[in-house]
């Protein structure tokens, strides 16, 4: 898959889905933006196309069916280097960039365990900032307050 690649086939109901691939490692994450109910089925077929079973197959239907605001979840099949992360609706464009984080801090440690990366050094900041420069193209439409109302989010 292309770096950064956005796939706008499915943004009715205004979810956005964008594929992201770390190349030095090998590493694909599909990332849903602006999650809302509609779209649940399509990310627990991800999340089980990836291995995702069990308790934590439960958790992650239980909060996507929740409704809920400001929310996401991350899951990683490390083996597979396959990550499926869900940015919630936001109440706000903070929101937003606190759930982004939060998110992509997940994607980073996975990314970390997978290679045995110390998450004190320097090859784990600058992969981290690979994963934001990548994502960046489709998260910043969250990050202001503005762009949101224009896109209805």
């Amino acid at each position: 898959m292309a770096t950064a690649s956005l796939s706008l086939g499915k943004t009715s109901c205004s979810m956005i889905v964008q594929d992201i691939y770390l190349p030095e490692y090998r590493w694909h994450c599909r990332v849903f933006y602006s999650v809302n109910g509609y779209w649940v089925d399509d990310i627990l077929h991800d999340l089980r196309g990836i291995g995702c079973a069990g308790r934590k197959y439960s958790v992650a239907s239980r909060n996507l069916n929740s409704g809920q605001l400001n929310t996401g979840l991350t899951y990683s099949n490390r083996e597979m280097r396959e990550t499926v992360m869900v940015i919630a609706k936001t109440s706000s464009a903070d929101e937003f960039a606190h759930s982004y984080d939060h998110e992509k801090g997940h994607l980073a440690m996975h990314v970390a365990q997978a290679y045995d990366i110390d998450p004190y050094g320097e090859e784990f900041q600058y992969m981290s900032g690979d994963i934001a420069k990548r994502m960046f193209p489709v998260a910043k439409r969250f990050m202001c307050d503005c762009c949101r109302k224009k896109m209805q989010v």
